[in-house]
């Protein structure tokens, strides 16, 4: 029986991560995946991130925008590139995360042996060692990374982590782009979620393997690091509150529900940290007239735009190597 390999496009988002993009490369390398395209999505990093890959990879396409446009609508602009470049899956790939060894295989296997698969995903090891890392043991405790005796090839889950997700065109066609309402944070969670609603399977590949570092692309800046933990904790109650399979009533019982939950940790660290949940909390609330929007268009099937009139003005340059012309 001949193998099939479909085309995989790895969609690397970044900005101002060069640190993390030679050893990312070099992994990409080492699988020896024979249909493989891969694309530097840059939200405008002032860093050499671009000049880098340019020289050194000249098999890298770069996809460079003018400004940040964040994770949903960065990924919705640059997906038809690799779409139009015959790429049948595309990967969400943050620049701190390295493959092990056959991944890009293991996840290629199990897609082409499960036509209703549109979302897979590898387990992921810590940075540093091979045990389960912390999304792991926090999400999928009963999954062991690598394999175990009697686990299937593919386990069923409500959503894959966004620091490596493979999804199919056929499912991006089907439950529709990022919802560039999030930004980022939580929107790989909302996809997936808009996915199962349109029957397409969710997995982890326990035989597929890498390691994400987690945060690598705030290393060092404070303010991004902060302004991004308010982003995560308000897109948390989105999530909640606009969640399609219940009635509106039900989610801001789960939201109000959710907030004792989060005060009750946050009052274990510090008063300063209840005050940001309250802060957070009250954010949400003065625009729930848009996460009532979501909710009912989400619970409809309708699909999100691609992008919002924030970014209308953004430019994307395909750039080309001086050493492929």
């Amino acid at each position: 029986m001949t193998t099939s390999y479909p085309r995989i496009g790895v969609m690397i988002l970044n900005r101002d991560g060069r640190e993390w993009l030679p050893p990312l490369y070099e992994s990409l390398r080492r699988q020896n995946y024979p249909n493989l395209k891969v694309y530097l999505v840059d939200n405008a990093s002032a860093d050499d991130s671009v000049a880098l890959t340019l020289e050194r990879h000249p098999e890298v396409k770069v996809l460079r925008f003018s400004e940040n446009l964040g994770f949903c609508v960065a990924y919705n602009r640059a997906m038809p590139q690799a779409f139009a470049d015959g790429c049948a899956w595309v990967v969400w790939a943050n620049n701190d995360v390295l493959l092990e060894p056959g991944c890009l295989f293991e996840l290629a296997r199990i897609t082409q042996a499960h036509a209703d698969i549109g979302v897979i995903g590898p387990a992921f090891y810590a940075w540093t060692h091979d045990e389960p890392n912390a999304y792991m043991t926090g999400n999928h405790p009963g999954i062991v990374p690598g394999g175990a005796e009697g686990q299937p090839d593919a386990v069923d889950v409500a959503w894959v982590e966004g620091s490596f997700l493979m999804v199919s065109a056929a499912c991006v066609a089907d439950a529709g782009w990022l919802d560039p309402y999030l930004f980022f944070y939580w929107e790989e969670a909302d996809f997936c979620r808009r996915a199962r609603r349109k029957n397409w399977r969710v997995v982890l590949a326990p035989r597929a393997l890498a390691r994400h570092f987690a945060g690598g692309w705030s290393a060092g800046h404070q303010a991004n690091a902060d302004a991004a933990n308010a982003l995560k904790a308000r897109n948390q109650y989105i999530y909640v509150l606009a969640d399609p399979n219940h009635v509106f009533g039900v989610n801001l019982f789960n939201g109000l529900h959710l907030f004792l939950v989060l005060c009750k940790a946050a009052a274990a660290n510090s008063f300063a940290a209840v005050v940001r949940e309250v802060k957070t909390l009250a954010r949400v609330l003065a625009e729930l007239g848009s996460v009532y929007s979501k909710w009912r268009r989400d619970r409809n099937g309708q699909l999100p735009l691609a992008t919002s009139p924030r970014y209308a003005n953004a430019t994307l340059d395909i750039v080309a190597s001086p050493k492929t012309g």
